[in-house]
């Protein structure tokens, strides 16, 4: 697992897609887990799924800067990226 670079994505909903089905948190058809789970269905509440997902120590242990710090889902994304010790 790995915090995907949003260098290449159009827009929030894209890149969250490929984040959050590389973090584990899509379906998995041999457990019967619903694939909407934490899925960002709307773009202007990035900041809540970001929270949902990597809010204090995020599921690979790590501190995610905060969304609440961020306007803009990009310039947040891309500290996660940079910031991050587990690139992929």
């Amino acid at each position: 697992m790995s915090v995907i670079n949003p260098a290449g994505f159009k827009n929030v909903i894209e890149w969250a897609d490929v984040m959050t089905g590389s973090l584990g948190f899509f379906s998995d058809p041999t457990n019967g887990t619903d694939s909407n789970f934490q899925r960002l269905d709307d773009p202007t509440k990035w900041q809540d799924w970001a929270e949902g997902i990597f809010g204090g120590v995020d599921p690979l242990g790590q501190d995610a800067p905060d969304p609440r710090d961020y306007d803009n889902w990009r310039e947040w994304a891309d500290r996660l990226f940079a910031t991050s010790n587990f690139q992929g």
